[in-house]
């Protein structure tokens, strides 16, 4: 996109190398991420693998107010998080009784998407994060095109409201959503598979209620922050012996 990317100075990145190098152990929240280091030559017995968990009291399901298929975005409004596949992909579906939902803060580098594609979409902005909910209830599904993410937050944020979810590989996203349980795992960069799969359930009211129920399931059995803390403590105890 002919943008130069924001990088941390060559000072964080050699302080951040120099404690990778000198830790004993190093925890990673999903498997894109563990690839990663597996590629830069880190051994694999360093590395301890443990996805987060979300806050169920605050992440909780409220009726949805109206037959609307809304499709919900959270996150920054960046080229990182694929915010401009997004709205691509919904403006060349042009479906009727739908709307996409953007909340987060806004970049310079979409600026110029946001005003190709202003009319098909709702901005709020930022959201106080125990208020998030209440936007989450209101959709039908969550989408995160992430470029690169090591486990999104939003993603288990969204589950607990109910939503399935469609991200793609490199949000961390395949360690929480089965592709075709909760939602779909798509490639990055790719329009035609958003827009495949967002019609995908446009068009399967019953699958998607049936999703719901999975997505929810899922996250508050397994991922809450009680499930993060056992594991971890265990982990520590583990080691410690």
């Amino acid at each position: 996109w002919g943008l130069k990317p924001a990088l941390p100075s060559s000072r964080i990145v050699g302080k951040e190398l120099d404690e990778y190098r000198q830790s004993d152990y190093i925890t990673i929240p999903s498997q894109f991420a563990k690839q990663t280091f597996l590629d830069k030559g880190v051994p694999e017995d360093k590395l301890i693998h443990i996805p987060y968990g979300v806050d169920i009291d605050i992440f909780r399901p409220i009726p949805k107010e109206d037959n609307i298929f809304r499709a919900i975005y959270v996150g920054a409004m960046t080229i990182r998080k694929g915010a401009h596949y997004l709205l691509r992909a919904v403006s060349e579906l042009n479906l009727k009784n739908f709307e996409l939902w953007l909340i987060g803060s806004l970049c310079d580098e979409i600026k110029p998407f946001f005003k190709k594609y202003r009319d098909i979409f709702k901005y709020f902005g930022h959201i106080d994060y125990r208020r998030l909910y209440r936007f989450y209830s209101q959709g039908s599904v969550f989408i995160l095109p992430s470029i690169e993410d090591g486990l999104a937050h939003v993603i288990l944020q969204a589950m607990a409201c109910g939503l399935p979810v469609i991200c793609t590989t490199n949000s961390g996203g395949q360690d929480v959503v089965r592709d075709a349980k909760e939602g779909f795992i798509v490639p990055t960069r790719n329009v035609e598979a958003l827009k495949d799969k967002i019609l995908y359930l446009y068009e399967r009211p019953n699958l998607l209620e049936e999703m719901n129920k999975l997505a929810y399931k899922r996250v508050t059995k397994n991922f809450t922050w009680d499930d993060y803390g056992e594991k971890i403590v265990n982990i520590y105890l583990s080691l410690l012996r």
